[in-house]
């Protein structure tokens, strides 16, 4: 079977007019096969599509009422509103779904509801695609609350209420208040890297060993104590993969390529070179091999921001 789904080829912006959820199957069971051949599965199984395709609800709320003993009088009238939505639905709604941990959407073409011997179904206008359009995956953990929670709803098909957070999402674009915040973390960062080059060589080597374990890193032991640089090993906890940290307050690329040449890819998995003050050559160097990492004073106050250090370098330049 060839897949018709893509998250690769880059689309424009996307835009429409209503937007709705829907679980493909009971339990799922329906989500491979429609997302690889391009349906919009359904069920209602006792409705014929010919009283479908021509409309006829009150036969069908009949059908729908005579089924549940006139005892679900709400979920009745929520199966009817559903397969009316998804009979109707054009080319300017957007359908999404979560399969394999992703968001997925796309759009029905035109033409009527159909039935194979799965089930009943609708063509899509488009293949079904697991990707924003700035080429971004859509990750069920990286998608806004509001739109992953839909996962949780019991039924069939349901409006996205947060119509305008979906575009958002799907064209990978941000909220003004997500742009401000973004904004402001760069000012931040820059008051930050400033901070750092203020500090004194202790408080440097203080804050580098700080950053490395807040990011989960278990330091095995300290380095070259007696020599003129300040190292660190680590290691990581669960896969026990081996790092180095090498630290000097002024450096340029001699240096760098002496610590290259120190510690192999076969011994460590990855060398971070952090330095206080980089000469020009370091930070234009180029041909850096893979498991080498320059760490500037701009990279290390990002990542002092990120680790929740910003109070401590401000009580070391107050």
């Amino acid at each position: 079977m060839t897949s018709l789904a893509t998250g690769i080829n880059a689309v424009s912006s996307i835009d429409f007019t209503t937007a709705f959820y829907i679980k493909l199957g009971r339990g799922g069971e329906w989500e491979n096969e429609s997302i690889e051949t391009g349906k919009l599965r359904l069920g209602w199984q006792q409705q014929s599509v010919e009283d479908i395709n021509a409309g006829r609800w009150e036969l069908i709320e009949e059908q729908l009422r005579a089924k549940d003993h006139g005892k679900r009088v709400a979920a009745t009238t929520s199966d009817l509103n559903a397969l009316k939505i998804i009979a109707a639905s054009g080319g300017e709604d957007i359908w999404i779904t979560f399969f394999k941990a992703k968001l997925w959407w796309t759009r029905l073409a035109s033409g009527p509801v159909e039935q194979d011997g799965i089930s009943k179904f609708r063509r899509t206008a488009e293949p079904w695609r697991d990707h924003a359009a700035d080429g971004r995956l859509l990750v069920i953990n990286a998608l806004p609350g509001k739109i992953s929670q839909l996962q949780g709803f019991r039924a069939t098909v349901c409006r996205v209420k947060y119509g305008d957070l979906l575009r958002r999402t799907l064209n990978g674009t941000r909220s003004p208040l997500a742009t401000a915040i973004r904004d402001h973390r760069e000012t931040l960062a820059q008051h930050l890297t400033k901070a750092i080059q203020e500090l004194h060589w202790k408080d440097f080597e203080t804050l580098v060993d700080l950053v490395f374990r807040a990011a989960g890193w278990v330091r095995v032991s300290v380095l070259g104590q007696h020599a003129k640089a300040y190292d660190l090993e680590l290691q990581e906890p669960i896969i026990g993969d081996r790092y180095v940290v090498q630290v000097k307050s002024r450096a340029g690329l001699a240096d760098l390529q002496a610590t290259i040449a120190n510690f192999s890819p076969e011994d460590f998995r990855r060398v971070f070179f952090v330095v206080h003050s980089p000469n020009d050559d370091l930070m234009g160097a180029t041909d850096i091999p893979d498991h080498v990492e320059i760490v500037s004073p701009k990279r290390l106050g990002e990542l002092a921001m990120d680790a929740g250090l910003v109070a401590w370098l401000e009580d070391k330049v107050s």
